[in-house]
């Protein structure tokens, strides 16, 4: 066995986007329909990974940021129900209640789903700019190269002018 699921592979075969494996030491596999569940830690690599594919979120956060990103998910943005916190022990009632809330077409879940969707689509537009895809973060490091060269060009003639008028 190479680390990967079996339809990791056969996924990989048919050239399936989104998958891939590493064989080696590491033993891991990505694909973003595995990513991309429901059941979240709250951690905020799995909440993007959730909501930039606009999968509605049931929390269990268990650790540092994880209990404030849940909370905002919940009350502010409304894509997340959280089932429990931190170490606690869910019984399965009010477990299969969280999962048929979100999954199964309620008036709430479908309310979750379309947020989630349109914050997904948030997502996606964030990462476009006016002549493609060019996030927030790109368009700040060149803004801030274009002014650390402007800056440097202006030192250079600043040393040229001092060295023609030492001349004269």
């Amino acid at each position: 066995m190479n680390g990967c699921p079996m339809d990791s592979r056969s996924a990989l075969k048919n050239q399936r986007e989104g998958w891939w494996c590493v064989n080696g030491h590491r033993k891991w596999t990505f694909c973003l329909m595995e990513l991309s569940l429901p059941l979240s830690h709250c951690g905020w690599n799995s909440v993007m990974e959730a909501l930039g594919q606009g999968v509605p979120i049931l929390g269990w956060p268990v650790a540092a940021e994880q209990f404030c990103n849940a909370k905002l998910l919940e009350e502010e943005v409304g894509v997340c129900v959280e089932v429990a916190r931190g170490r606690s022990v869910v019984g399965h009632e009010d477990l299969a209640a969280k999962i048929e809330l979100v999954m199964n077409g309620t008036d709430k879940g479908i309310e979750m789903a379309t947020k989630a969707c349109q914050v997904k689509e948030m997502i996606k537009n964030a990462m476009k700019g006016e002549d493609g895809f060019k996030g927030s973060s790109v368009k700040a490091m060149g803004k801030f190269l274009n002014a650390a060269s402007l800056q440097r060009m202006q030192k250079l003639k600043n040393i040229q002018s001092n060295l023609c008028s030492n001349q004269e």
